[in-house]
């Protein structure tokens, strides 16, 4: 899958995002002759997500939606958004290839009066579209932090499925075993939430690796009621996900991936998006994934068949 940023613009501005660098340094929108040629360098993976920024900033978002609803060679949209200006999407917009991943924060983080508008927000968004649709992110990113407010909006709206992510802090300096051996109380102390709800949780990206938990903590993340076998495999940290998204931005650069966006290319020097897939795969991958996290990792089986990366490969 394909992501294009719509803009570089951000209606927040989260301590954590690791996306920084690109976002909210700029008032950079793409413009409708861009999106295009993104769009069309994407369609072979027939799949295309929205990204920012906040991509609801975009003055033409119902009009790109639009040109969405109407490219058959689009099987799947998916827009990634902190939920806060959802209601400037006409329902005529909603198609059902249109899928919504709502990165959600607590009032302390945002505010009060944008908390209410995401709460209004998502209400409404479940009157007009399908709850299989609608999925609810949640980014943790220090410790003990407080999911009350996060919690009772998975309560509220009943959504039995969340998307969670360990944030990859801006500084990586402590690496990536230190970082998540000190995450992981609050990351499991969420999971526990969840499990009281039989709320089923799934990774993004970055995957936990499994010799960070203990043999107790393991058998607390094998009790949650996961989708699929998949989804447990890889939250357990018995298999990695990581391969090449490719996000495109405004000016036509991409790069492998938010975590990797030092690297850039123009999609110009490419045949096709399974070419650049390639690319990255060949000038970033296969380079990454035979270092290692720590010094233990050289005696894993794991890690020789790429079963576990040890995290984000941008540790690395």
């Amino acid at each position: 899958m394909a992501n294009i940023a719509l803009t570089s613009r951000c209606n927040l501005s989260c301590k954590y995002c690791f996306a920084n660098e690109l976002v909210g340094n700029g008032t950079a929108d793409i413009t409708m002759e861009n999106f295009i040629k993104a769009l069309e360098f994407s369609l072979p993976d027939g799949e295309v997500g929205l990204i920012g920024g906040e991509p609801l900033l975009h003055k033409s978002i119902n009009e790109i939606l639009s040109i969405l609803n109407s490219t058959p060679e689009i099987m799947r949209v998916t827009l990634y958004t902190n939920g806060i200006y959802l209601n400037k999407i006409k329902r005529e917009s909603i198609h059902h290839k249109i899928h919504f991943l709502v990165n959600v924060n607590s009032k302390d983080d945002i505010g009060e009066k944008a908390y209410k508008s995401l709460k209004a927000n998502i209400k409404d968004l479940l009157f007009y579209t399908t709850r299989d649709r609608v999925t609810l992110g949640v980014n943790i990113y220090k410790e003990n932090q407080d999911f009350t407010d996060i919690l009772s909006l998975l309560d509220e709206f009943l959504f039995r499925r969340v998307r969670l992510s360990v944030v990859i802090p801006i500084d990586k300096g402590e690496g990536a075993f230190n970082y998540f051996m000190r995450m992981k109380k609050t990351l499991l102390s969420f999971c526990k939430e969840l499990g009281k709800r039989n709320i089923a949780p799934c990774y993004d990206c970055n995957a936990i690796p499994e010799c960070v938990y203990t043999d107790d903590e393991k058998e607390l993340l094998a009790s949650l009621p996961y989708e699929n076998e998949h989804e447990r495999r890889v939250f357990m940290g018995e298999a990695s996900v990581c391969a090449p998204i490719v996000d495109i931005y405004p000016d036509m650069k991409a790069s492998r991936c938010f975590g990797m966006s030092d690297y850039k290319v123009n999609i110009d020097d490419f045949k096709s998006i399974s070419d650049l897939k390639n690319h990255f795969f060949m000038e970033i991958d296969s380079r990454l994934v035979h270092k290692t996290t720590k010094e233990e990792c050289k005696n894993c089986y794991k890690q020789r068949v790429f079963g576990c990366f040890g995290g984000c490969l941008c540790y690395k």
